[in-house]
C-alpha cells in the first residue's frame, strides 16, 4: 500500500512546518528575511551590470511541493519531491535525477518544466536529491562519498521509496548529465529487477579529457580532501547577476532569465570525494565505479532505455553517450541544431522537441510499472 512518509526522527520539528517546503534547512523568519535580502542584492546587481536590458532578472520561482524522505542503509537520509500527477490519471511513478552542481529544480523551472509536462500526462513525478545536495539529512558520523555511495545507497534507497509510496512494483527513470550517470552506475552495480524503463539524457560514458572544463574541476579534486566541499551553489548565485544568456552556461537554446534562475534556485555544491571519482572517469576514458576497475557499460544490463544525446553539450560531446545505448538494447537519438547542457530541460524548444520524446517512450513503458 502507498504511505506518505514522514520527517525523520532526528529532524528539526520546525521543518515540518516550514512555508517552503523546498528549502527545509532555511526555514524560519531570519532565513526568509535573509534571502529576501540577498535575492533583492542580486537583482539590483543585475540591474546594475545589464542597465539596458529589458529582461527580467530571474524567470521562474519554484513553487513548493509535498515531499517524502528515504534513509539509506548507511544513515543518510533526503527528500524526495512530489509533482502529483494530473486527477483521473493512473499515477506511474517516474524518479528524475538531477545533474552534477544542480537540483531536483532543474526538471521543474519555468511555465514549461519536465515534470509539470510528465504529470499532465499522468505520471506521478519524484525528483530525486541525494546526499551531495543541501537539502540531504547526515548521520552522527558522515564521511565523505563517492558516484558510487550516491547510485548503490541514496540511488537505491529512492527506488524503493517511492516504490512504496506509489505503489507500483516498478518505477520509470529519468536522468540527466551526471544524474543519467548515476542511472547507469544503479543499473550496473544492482541490476535493473525494480526499474520498468529509463530516460538518459546527455549521460557521457565516454571521455576525452581535453574535450571537458570538467576535466579541470576533476584535476583540482586529486589534490584536496576527499571530505572537502566546494561552494559551488554560493558561487552560482552570486554569479548570477553577470550571466547575459545561457550561452554562458553552454546553453544557447536557454533564454537568459531562466538560465540565471538555474543558477540562484537550482544550483547545488561540489563534493570532492565525487568529483575524484569523475577524475578516474577521464583518467580511464570510460564511466568506472569509484575503484576505476569496472567498466560500467560492460557491466550494463538489458532494459527499455532512451538514450537522447545533445550536439553541442561540452559535458557529453558526440558520440559520448551513444556506447551506452546498445548493452541496454536501447533507443539511441542525437539532437541536432545547437543543443547545449541545459538546453533538454530549459531550453526554449525543449518542450515541443524533447519532452514529446521523453512521453512517447515512457508511454510505451509505463504498463511496466504495474
Amino acid at each position: 500500500m502507498p504511505f506518505e512518509a514522514t520527517l525523520p526522527e532526528n529532524t528539526d520539528p520546525r521543518l515540518a512546518t516550514s512555508l517552503d517546503v523546498r528549502r527545509p534547512r532555511e526555514a524560519g523568519v531570519g532565513q526568509a528575511v535573509a534571502r529576501a535580502v540577498g535575492d533583492a542584492a542580486l537583482a539590483l546587481t543585475w540591474r546594475v551590470v545589464q542597465a539596458r536590458s529589458r529582461e527580467v532578472f530571474l524567470g521562474a520561482t519554484p513553487s513548493p511541493l509535498s515531499r517524502v524522505y528515504y534513509t539509506a542503509d548507511d544513515g543518510w537520509q533526503a527528500p524526495i519531491y512530489v509533482v502529483p500527477a494530473r486527477p483521473g490519471t493512473t499515477g506511474e511513478p517516474v524518479l528524475l535525477a538531477h545533474g552534477l552542481g544542480g537540483s531536483g529544480l532543474d526538471f521543474d523551472l519555468g511555465a514549461s518544466s519536465l515534470a509539470r509536462s510528465l504529470a499532465e500526462s499522468g505520471y506521478t513525478v519524484y525528483l530525486f536529491e541525494h546526499r551531495g545536495d543541501r537539502s540531504a539529512i547526515p548521520p552522527a558520523h558522515a564521511g565523505p562519498f563517492t558516484a558510487d555511495d550516491l547510485a548503490t545507497r541514496d540511488l537505491d534507497a529512492a527506488v524503493q521509496t517511492v516504490r512504496q509510496h506509489s505503489g507500483f512494483a516498478r518505477v520509470l527513470t529519468v536522468g540527466h548529465g551526471f544524474g543519467a550517470q548515476l542511472l547507469l552506475l544503479r543499473y550496473a552495480l544492482m541490476g535493473v529487477d525494480d526499474i520498468a524503463g529509463s530516460v538518459l539524457i546527455g549521460g557521457a560514458v565516454r571521455f576525452e579529457a581535453e574535450r571537458s572544463s570538467t576535466r579541470a574541476w576533476a584535476q583540482v579534486a586529486q589534490l584536496l580532501p576527499s571530505s572537502w566541499v566546494l561552494p559551488g551553489r554560493r558561487f552560482q548565485q552570486l554569479a548570477s547577476p553577470f550571466v547575459a544568456s545561457g550561452a554562458e552556461l553552454s546553453s544557447p537554446g536557454t533564454e537568459g532569465a531562466l538560465a540565471r534562475a538555474h543558477l540562484r534556485h537550482a544550483s547545488g555544491d561540489l563534493h570532492v570525494g565525487v568529483l575524484k571519482q569523475v577524475g578516474r572517469w577521464f583518467d580511464a576514458g570510460h564511466l568506472t565505479d569509484a575503484t576505476g576497475r569496472f567498466d560500467v557499460v560492460a557491466g550494463l544490463p538489458s532494459l527499455a532505455s532512451l538514450v537522447i544525446e545533445p550536439d553541442a553539450d561540452p559535458a557529453c560531446p558526440a558520440g559520448a553517450a551513444e556506447p551506452a545505448a546498445a548493452p541496454l538494447g536501447a533507443y539511441f537519438e542525437r539532437l541536432s541544431g545547437g543543443w547545449g547542457h541545459l538546453d533538454p530541460l530549459l531550453g526554449a524548444r525543449a518542450g515541443a522537441d524533447v519532452f514529446p520524446r521523453v512521453e512517447h517512450f515512457l508511454e510505451a513503458t509505463r504498463r511496466k510499472c504495474w
